[in-house]
């Protein structure tokens, strides 16, 4: 995991498991490595793996509730490829992430293949089930260190259990 002055960043290289029998990504795997990055940002916001898994006295979590990508170029076995990710917007209980998953040429230039967003909540799992939580003042500080310009605020409706609440 690499991080730039303000994105999440975590390189892949192509495997054969990761093509379809044209050759190229079979394009969920652009979301399980869109994922891993969340991950990453879980942790860096204190979440160990851990407090994400059962057993555990109290489950924590960051469920997806949206998502969404657009395919701009196809990527190949062998290639190397690197996932951005920037905090779009920061709810009281939510987060937007918007995703760029290049190639890494050999010349070391970028190309972009596809652009992605994810949104999601901070749950935690109690005798209640699933609810959602507020995030915290430190994990509030995490998410500005990778926000994207202009971060959209708490101003904006709040996304809950996949539903836009006010």
């Amino acid at each position: 995991m690499a991080s730039d002055a303000n994105y999440l960043s975590v390189r892949v290289q192509v495997g054969w498991g990761d093509c379809d029998p044209a050759g190229i990504v079979f394009y969920p795997r652009f979301y399980v490595w869109m994922d891993n990055v969340s991950h990453v940002l879980a942790r860096e916001m204190g979440i160990p793996r851990e407090a994400m898994i059962p057993p555990g006295a109290e489950l924590l979590g960051f469920p997806v509730v949206g998502t969404e990508a657009q395919y701009i170029a196809a990527a190949r076995m062998d290639d190397i490829l690197e996932v951005r990710t920037w905090v779009a917007r920061i709810g009281r209980t939510s987060l937007s992430l918007r995703h760029e998953i290049v190639r890494i040429e050999a010349d070391a230039a970028a190309t972009l293949l596809v652009r992605g967003r994810e949104d999601r909540v901070f749950v935690g799992h109690g005798p209640a089930g699933l609810q959602p939580r507020e995030l915290t003042p430190p994990m509030r500080q995490v998410l500005a260190r990778f926000a994207d310009s202009p971060l959209e605020a708490d101003a904006q409706a709040e996304l809950v259990d996949g539903l836009q609440r006010s």
